[in-house]
C-alpha cells in the first residue's frame, strides 16, 4: 500500500491550521476537497484519523502519529524534486526579507535557494515590508517575504502567526502610566495594530523609539526602554510576552506570505514556497 502525498499534504495542513477551512486555505482546494482527501486517507489506513472534540474536529492520536510521518515523506519528497529540477535561473536573484525575519528565515531562505537555484548570485535586501512591496511592482526585486493581513489575497501564504506586545522581564516598564513603546516606521502593520489598540483602549502612551532594525527594536525592549509588538517567532529570548490580564489585549494575527514579480519562473516560486512552508510549520507557535 502507498500512501497518497497530496493526501498527506492535506492532513498536514489541517494539522497546522486546526480546521478543514484553514487547511483548505493552505492547500488550495475547498473545505469539501480537504475533507474527502482525509476521509479516503483514513480508508486506506483503516484507522480514524480524526474525532470530534465538542464542535471541532481535532486530530486523533494515530492522526497525529501519522501527521509526524507526512511531515518526513513529504519533506524528503521536497528534497529530491528539488536536487532533480534545480532551475536553471543564473545572474542576479533579488530577494526580499523583512529585518523582523531574519533570525527565523535568513538561513534557511539562503539555503533553500542555493538548492533550488545553484547557478544564481542570491542578493537580499532586508527591508520593511511597505518598502518591499512597491520594489516588487517595480521590478526591482524577483522575490519577497513579506507581512501581511489575515485575508490577503497576495502572494502565497507560508504561516500565520500570533502578533503579541512583549517586554523587558527585568522591568517594570509596561507598568508605566504613559506607555513607552518601540515601533518600526510608518507602514508596518504591526504599529498599525498596536497604535488602534492603544487608542481603542484610550492607554497614554508615546513613542520612544522608531528603527528599521529589529535588533534595536530588540534592544530597546531588553534594556526595559520600550514595549513593543512583534510576531511571537521575534520575542527575545530573555522578553516576556505581555497579557490581556496585563492589560494589553490580543492582537490580529499576520500572514506571511512570499511574493513574486511577474517576470519571476513561477516553478522556482512555488517549489521555494512549498520549502519555506515546511520550514516554518516546523518553528512553535
Amino acid at each position: 500500500m502507498l500512501l497518497d502525498t497530496e493526501q498527506l499534504r492535506t492532513l498536514v495542513a489541517f494539522a497546522d491550521a486546526g480546521s478543514c477551512k484553514g487547511a483548505a486555505q493552505l492547500v488550495h482546494k475547498t473545505p469539501s476537497a480537504v475533507s474527502l482527501h482525509l476521509s479516503k486517507l483514513a480508508q486506506s489506513l483503516s484507522r480514524d484519523l480524526l474525532q470530534h472534540q465538542g464542535r471541532r474536529l481535532v486530530l486523533t492520536h494515530d492522526g497525529t502519529e501519522l501527521v509526524r510521518y507526512a511531515r518526513r515523506i513529504l519533506a524528503l519528497q521536497g528534497e529530491a524534486v528539488a536536487h532533480f529540477q534545480a532551475t536553471e535561473i543564473g545572474g542576479a536573484l533579488r530577494v526580499g526579507l523583512p529585518d523582523d525575519y531574519i533570525p527565523v528565515l535568513m538561513t534557511p531562505l539562503l539555503a533553500t535557494l542555493a538548492r533550488l537555484a545553484p547557478r544564481a548570485h542570491i542578493e537580499v535586501l532586508c527591508a520593511p515590508s511597505a518598502e518591499l512591496r512597491p520594489m516588487l511592482a517595480d521590478g526591482q526585486l524577483d522575490l519577497a517575504i513579506l507581512s501581511a493581513e489575515t485575508d490577503t489575497q497576495e502572494g502565497v501564504v507560508l504561516r500565520t502567526e500570533r502578533v503579541v506586545w512583549t517586554a523587558s522581564a527585568q522591568h517594570d516598564v509596561h507598568l508605566a502610566a504613559c506607555l513607552p513603546v518601540a515601533f518600526f516606521p510608518e507602514g508596518c502593520i504591526f504599529r498599525k495594530w498596536a497604535l488602534a489598540q492603544l487608542r481603542q483602549h484610550r492607554r497614554d502612551h508615546r513613542i520612544v523609539c522608531t528603527s528599521r532594525s529589529m535588533s534595536a527594536i530588540q534592544a530597546a525592549v531588553r534594556a526595559g526602554f520600550a514595549v513593543s509588538v512583534v510576531a511571537q517567532s521575534g520575542v527575545p529570548a530573555d522578553a516576556m510576552v505581555l497579557t490581556p490580564a496585563q492589560g494589553f489585549a490580543a492582537l490580529p494575527a499576520v500572514t506571511i506570505i512570499l511574493a513574486a514579480a511577474t517576470a519571476t519562473d513561477a516553478a522556482l516560486v512555488q517549489r521555494l514556497a512549498e520549502q519555506m512552508r515546511a520550514h516554518l510549520q516546523r518553528l512553535p507557535g
